[in-house]
């Protein structure tokens, strides 16, 4: 094999290698730009005698890729599911969808019809490793007073 077939041959081995380790390395690069969450879980609420959310769990979901040029998968990247506080067994609100305001808090709302509830949650600041809750309820019902809580959780 003349010395210029050589040359052009391990260049090409060089750069098949190259390709390979390029394809491998961004495929996890991809993956690792979503790193855990520390909101994402259960959460129980502090204080077992709350009147407000005994349970909270958030869900977060990866949304590491676009497609069409929106991020998949699709859909909200959190989800807020909450249990209020009612006898005998505590009232399963469901789960509604989230986002992370630039202010860190996640955010999502419950319609209920009577009332919308704004519900806010981020890591707390003074308990570390404890989730805090803020739920704002707006009642439609002008007679009905609004009010707020402020709940802190532990898993």
């Amino acid at each position: 094999m003349s010395p210029v077939l050589k040359r052009a041959a391990g260049v090409a081995v060089v750069f098949v290698c190259l390709a390979t380790l390029l394809a491998l390395s961004k495929g996890r690069i991809a993956h690792e730009q979503c790193i855990a969450q520390p909101e994402d879980g259960t959460w129980i609420n502090s204080d077992p005698a709350t009147r407000s959310f005994p349970r909270a769990v958030l869900r977060f979901t990866c949304q590491d890729q676009v497609l069409n040029g929106q991020p998949y998968p699709p859909g909200p990247p959190w989800h807020i599911h909450l249990w209020g506080s009612c006898h005998p067994t505590n009232c399963d609100w469901g789960e509604t969808g989230a986002t992370r305001l630039s202010s860190g808090w996640i955010y999502g709302t419950y319609d209920q019809g009577f009332a919308k509830r704004y519900v806010y949650a981020r890591m707390s600041q003074a308990r570390p490793g404890q989730l805090r809750t803020y739920v704002w309820t707006d009642f439609t019902d002008p007679r009905r007073a609004d009010y707020a809580s402020n709940d802190y959780y532990h898993r």
